[in-house]
């Protein structure tokens, strides 16, 4: 009966001391899963996180904190966590610290450094070691509650100052000038309307004085055209043309009869040679006879003129004797 008494209470003590150490190394963070990596993560503060909180990875818990140390120089928080080593981590892990709850459990979480490109993590200086960003915790979001709200009262206090009543006087004078020179511009750009309305008929009417001028031109043009073009005036030139061919022709071949017929010959010569410029420069419009072709009543007159330089050539063919007296003894 004893003997079965004081086994009895050895199983239990025994019992205790397992439960115990087990539930010691439960809230250290200690697994004796044999298939655990080591992960370490560093970070300028980590608020509230305490050995055995949890380590999860797209909201499954992954793993437990170990240990948390100050490095050598410092200025980081070196965070060791054990993890499960079937769970494949990014390659551009990092580890965020954040409240767990709102009784005041913290977690570290594994995540993407582009999940949350905005944080400003603490880079390591070991290669295998994670760069870690810390959420502040309340204390800290109320004491920059309270550095915020001092800063609104003394922008408050100053704006109070700037804005007196002598500044709120002076800015309604600065309104109404404000009016007043809005009204004098709207003046001046409806008088500056009306001087360009004024301008704008005016050179309305000039345009229509200058089209009915182009149409007159245009008329004028024509009618020179319709001048040129006469078969009449073309006829008269080229007999005008083949006349002096002819005289110049006669002239070379009376050239060597007598002095005095030499004389009369150069004199020919010289008149054909000055219609040949009057020719030309009636041809580039210059002159009289040029001016002449483009009136309509000077072009029938040359034509009545032409006719009778016609039958005067006729005649001088016929009766040559009348116009020329060749001595030859």
């Amino acid at each position: 009966m004893n003997r079965s008494k004081e086994a009895l209470v050895g199983v239990v003590i025994v019992a205790a001391i397992l439960l115990v150490t087990f539930g010691t190394l439960w809230l250290q963070g200690v697994s004796l899963r044999a298939t655990e990596i080591e992960v370490t993560a560093a970070f300028s503060s980590v608020g509230l996180i305490r050995p055995g909180n949890a380590v999860k990875y797209r909201g499954v818990r992954i793993g437990r904190i170990r240990e948390i140390e100050v490095d050598q120089e410092g200025e980081l928080v070196l965070v060791r966590a054990r993890i499960q080593d079937d769970v494949r981590l990014p390659s551009d892990a990092v580890a965020i610290l954040s409240p767990e709850s709102l009784f005041g459990d913290w977690q570290m979480e594994i995540a993407p450094r582009d999940r949350f490109p905005a944080y400003r993590y603490s880079e390591p200086r070991e290669a295998d070691h994670l760069a870690g960003y810390s959420i502040p915790d309340i204390s800290q979001l109320t004491a920059t509650a309270d550095r915020i709200s001092a800063d609104i009262e003394i922008l408050t206090e100053r704006v109070g100052i700037a804005f007196s009543e002598e500044t709120a006087r002076n800015v309604a004078s600065l309104i109404e000038n404000v009016e007043e020179v809005t009204q004098r511009l709207s003046q001046l750009i409806t008088q500056q309307a009306d001087a360009f309305a004024g301008v704008t008929g005016e050179i309305q009417e000039t345009t229509q004085e200058i089209g009915e001028a182009a149409v007159g031109v245009r008329q004028t043009l024509d009618r020179v055209n319709e001048a040129l073009a006469r078969e009449e005036v073309g006829d008269a030139l080229g007999d005008l043309v083949a006349m002096t061919s002819n005289l110049r022709a006669l002239s070379e071949g009376l050239e060597g009869t007598s002095d005095q017929f030499r004389t009369t010959a150069a004199r020919a010569d010289s008149t054909f040679a000055r219609v040949g410029t009057i020719l030309t420069a009636m041809e580039e419009g210059e002159g009289t006879l040029g001016r002449l072709l483009r009136d309509p009543a000077v072009a029938s007159e040359l034509e009545g003129t032409l006719q009778e330089l016609q039958l005067l050539l006729e005649d001088v063919r016929l009766n040559p004797r009348r116009y020329l007296r060749l001595s030859i003894f």
